[in-house]
């Protein structure tokens, strides 16, 4: 039974596993994400975690979910605006040198997550299907016809830095009123604080408002969360239904930390979604949660190992 490993690089943590080519995962720990000052003890700390796994058989290769930026093919992870600090770092070669000559293979983490849920989640079954993570920023891995969509550059799906709002507020890609903007976790949690004072129940907040703060503010029945929910729910419904006029998905599968909420959420964007997609293409498409929960990224990371070793 080939083993893989599989490492998920988030901006605040990172998580590392070890998975069989049936996605059963046997063994995975997490820490915090290592700020970059030095390319050589940020990989030699990888390298000492993925060799602390339990091991019950050869390891076939490493697979790695990281937020784009990058060059998969060179296996470099860019600029990621997302991780502060880890520019131009070589990852895939300084870990395959540090473990034995293992075949490295890097995915953007949209991609990589999407890959994931198309063969052990929600879009299992279909050939055609766009993964969303809402979370702190957006993105979107991309199935046609049983296919990964990765772009010339292996950064295809940056679905949350598209324009919506040219007026809208500055984004940290450099360009303004991205959806990202609009409803990220990120910008729900920076309206929720900008309209705190409208709200008791925000108003009572300890620090700054977060998404989860407007979420919980809006199952009691604030008026200004619920506000705030619809705002960003308006913004993903021409999300997906851009994608789905673009890709005609059988599945768009949502999932990242803001799809918590399930059908909180999700059944307002459902609502929402018909004035932005051809209607033939509408009554096509199912708008569902992801399945593999947290463990989407190491799961992600995973199939991107097996895929690319089967090459």
């Amino acid at each position: 039974m080939p083993l893989y490993y599989a490492v998920d690089i988030g901006g605040t943590k990172v998580e590392v596993a070890i998975g069989s080519d049936r996605g059963e995962l046997l063994d995975k720990k997490r820490v915090p994400t290592p700020e970059l000052g030095r390319d050589e003890a940020v990989l030699d700390g990888l390298s000492d975690l993925l060799q602390s796994l339990a091991r019950p058989g050869d390891v076939a290769g490493i697979g790695i979910a990281c937020p784009g930026p990058l060059d998969a093919i060179a296996g470099r992870v860019l600029n990621p605006s997302n991780l502060p600090g880890w520019h131009q770092l070589a990852i895939t070669k300084g870990l395959s040198e540090r473990l034995g000559g293992l075949p490295c293979y890097l995915e953007n983490d949209a991609t990589a997550a999407g890959m994931g849920e198309w063969r052990w989640g929600a879009g299992a079954g279909t050939r055609n299907m766009v993964y969303v993570t809402v979370s702190t920023g957006i993105g979107a891995g991309i199935i046609a016809e049983a296919q990964v969509v990765r772009g010339v550059g292996d950064n295809a799906g940056e679905l949350g830095h598209v324009v919506v709002d040219p007026q809208g507020l500055p984004c940290h890609c450099g360009n303004r009123g991205c959806l990202e903007t609009k409803a990220s976790g990120t910008a729900i949690g920076r309206e929720g604080e900008r309209r705190r004072g409208e709200s008791p129940r925000l108003l009572a907040t300890e620090g700054p408002v977060t998404s989860v703060d407007v979420f919980r503010a809006f199952e009691a029945g604030d008026r200004v969360a619920a506000e705030i929910v619809d705002g960003a729910a308006h913004w993903l419904a021409w999300a997906f239904g851009t994608l789905t006029n673009l890709f005609n998905p059988a599945r768009i599968v949502v999932g990242g930390g803001v799809s918590e909420n399930g059908e909180t959420l999700l059944s307002r964007v459902r609502e929402k979604m018909a004035p932005f997609a051809m209607a033939d293409l509408l009554t096509a498409v199912q708008v569902v949660e992801a399945k593999l929960g947290g463990d989407v990224g190491v799961m992600g990371a995973l199939a991107v190992a097996m895929d690319r070793a089967a090459r």
